[in-house]
Formats: C-alpha cells, structure tokens, sequence
C-alpha cells in the first residue's frame, strides 16, 4: 500500500508544480517580459508594463475585451486594427507554446 500511495503523491505535487509555469505569461522584469516590451516597441507600440502585462494577458487567456480597449486608447493606440496588432504581437511574443 506505500509502495503506491508515495509515488502517487510524488506526481501528484509534480503535477501541480509544473502546472502553473506550462501556461505561465512572462512576469514584468524577467527577461522574456523585456523581449515582449521590445516587439510591442519595434512596432510601434510604447505601452507602459503594466498594460502590457494586461494586453499579453488578454491576448493569451481572455478576458474583457473592451476594458483593455479603453487601456490602449488611452495610451495612443488608435487607429483601424490597430488593437488587433498589439495583441497579434502579444499572441506572438508573449503567448507560450501550446
């Protein structure tokens, strides 16, 4: 009976520990974070960290939709399809692999 249950716990806590960094968007200061900054800048998208971190969350996992709207309004991303390309560059940079 220990002969199963250890094992059973063991894959049990490496489930669980691997589970959260498999899906994992960058952190704000890590380096991957700075290459997504980078992308967003290269086209033409200087967008603080913060919305940034929303935009790459949005882009990855859903959520409102016009709420990050109005987040990119307000710091000059206007224009026709304009929000589609941020997010274009979220899915690209800031999306892991599935």
């Amino acid at each position: 009976m220990n002969r199963v249950i250890g094992p059973l716990i063991g894959a049990v806590v490496t489930a669980v520990a691997l589970a959260g960094a498999a899906g994992a968007i960058p952190e704000q200061g890590t380096p991957e974070f700075e290459v997504f900054l980078q992308a967003l800048q290269r086209n033409g998208f200087n967008l603080n960290p913060d919305t940034a971190w929303r935009v790459a969350h949005q882009a990855c996992e859903g959520g409102l939709p016009g709420f990050i709207g109005y987040e990119l309004l307000a710091q000059g991303v206007v224009g026709p399809g304009a929000q589609q390309r941020v997010m274009n560059v979220a899915m690209q940079y800031a999306c892991p692999v599935q």
